[in-house]
């Protein structure tokens, strides 16, 4: 009977050591966060453009032909306007008072997001 309680002790001891275990969750499960290179400056050709023509005009939607909600998406002029009037980044945040976007899809990566956030930061520039 003596040896029971030693047993009991014994285990809760080692299972107390055995979870004692420390390593870097940041370097473990890297966040997207953390792999986004916003270094340098967004630009329309290579960081919006093609998010657009993947997201919102593929998919035909937004673009010239069948602009859905009279939104045009494939063209600069038509991405500038939704961009100044907030509803680009409201949308693609999927925002509480706008229509998440895109319709029926996951949410965008950060980056993407980041990215084009930074680009209407740094002037909405067709460059």
């Amino acid at each position: 009977m003596k040896t029971l309680p030693l047993i009991i002790i014994g285990f809760l001891a080692l299972a107390a050591c055995s979870s004692c275990y420390y390593d870097k969750q940041d370097l473990l499960y890297p966040d997207a966060k953390t792999l986004c290179d916003t270094t340098a400056t967004a630009k329309y050709s290579t960081d919006v453009a093609p998010v657009m023509t993947a997201s919102c005009n593929a998919s035909g939607c937004h673009n010239t032909s069948s602009a859905s909600g009279g939104i045009i998406l494939d063209t600069y002029d038509g991405v500038k306007a939704q961009a100044l009037n907030g509803k680009l980044m409201g949308s693609i945040n999927q925002n509480s008072g706008f229509s998440a976007m895109p319709k029926n899809g996951a949410k965008l990566p950060f980056c993407v997001l980041t990215k084009i956030q930074q680009w209407i930061t740094a002037g909405i520039q067709n460059n």
